[in-house]
């Protein structure tokens, strides 16, 4: 494939109305399939009728902000209009889009999607905690970030933070993590208990997350640091750096990713999803530990008993 296309997900085909799209021949040769405002027919859409389609990488940017903006149109409207799964497909539609697209974009579109689930909070009181409930189809990486941020809100709205503060949370449980991007395909997809060579792989999570952030100059240096620092406990014995000096954003967002994989999904120690109490007494003792502040436990706790 030619390095000046770039694939586009079946899933979005419909949203790029607004630039040509392109396929490859046998000869791997580019050849136009529609025009700039032109639409595919939604029965074909529907059924997939259409070959591998590409859009030009000179039109990367732009076409990710038209993404950005008709998916946060959607996520609105599913919030106001529809039922917890298609907000939660939509969520998990904009998650990945964050997580793949370009980050100069994320930054300018992201604080809109937080604003939405804020607004779509105040409407409904228990839409985040129900979304943090619900179970979703999404790659892994996206179904382990809709869960934090749905947690995440769901401890912002509860304790009544500024809108503002809010944003910053929202904005780094989505990107927490975004440094898995960059690992190996075989450790983000394996069902197995990871090698020791492959945790150590994994631990680097951290700092290529911090080093792709802070390339893009449009984040806060918090956004930065909870990439970075998620992983870090008290006590410590955390990583990549092992400080005990920890912002409250990260302290919050590494309890919540702590809690997520024990309540939704098992861990290599707990095969099976937990019930909420028993994850909050395996967490506890985390926290007697030294490794979480007693405090944010509570906060957290109380979040999730209304």
């Amino acid at each position: 494939m030619d390095e000046d296309f770039i694939p586009v997900k079946k899933s979005q085909i419909s949203l790029f109305k607004s630039f040509p799209l392109f396929y490859f021949s046998k000869e791997n040769e580019p050849l136009l399939y529609k025009k700039e405002g032109e639409r595919i027919k939604a029965s074909r859409i529907k059924d997939e009728q259409f070959p591998d389609l590409f859009i030009r990488a000179s039109d990367r940017e732009n076409a990710s902000h038209a993404l950005y903006k008709t998916m946060n149109a959607h996520l609105a409207e599913t919030i106001f209009s529809q039922g917890l799964v298609p907000i939660r497909q939509a969520l998990a539609t904009l998650v990945q889009e964050a997580l793949e697209g370009p980050l100069n974009v994320s930054g300018q579109m992201l604080p809109e999607t937080i604003e939405i689930l804020f607004q779509g909070y105040n409407e409904n009181k228990t839409l985040v905690e129900s979304l943090a409930k619900l179970s979703g189809s999404s790659d892994k990486l996206v179904e382990h970030t809709v869960n934090i941020l749905s947690l995440t809100m769901q401890f912002c709205t509860f304790h009544h933070y500024a809108e503002a503060k809010v944003k910053t949370l929202g904005v780094s449980a989505i990107l927490h993590d975004i440094g898995c991007t960059q690992l190996s395909s075989e450790i983000n997809h394996t069902k197995t208990k990871l090698s020791d060579a492959q945790f150590k792989e994994v631990q680097t999570h951290t700092v290529k997350g911090h080093r792709i952030i802070k390339e893009s100059t449009c984040f806060e240096p918090e956004i930065a640091m909870v990439a970075l620092t998620h992983h870090e406990k008290l006590d410590g014995s955390g990583y990549p750096k092992g400080i005990v000096d920890i912002s409250e954003e990260a302290e919050l967002i590494g309890l919540i990713n702590s809690y997520e994989p024990l309540a939704y999904r098992g861990t290599s120690r707990h095969a099976d999803p937990q019930k909420p109490y028993n994850s909050l007494q395996i967490l506890k003792n985390e926290v007697m530990a030294g490794k979480y502040s007693k405090q944010m436990f509570v906060n957290f706790c109380s979040c999730l008993t209304r």
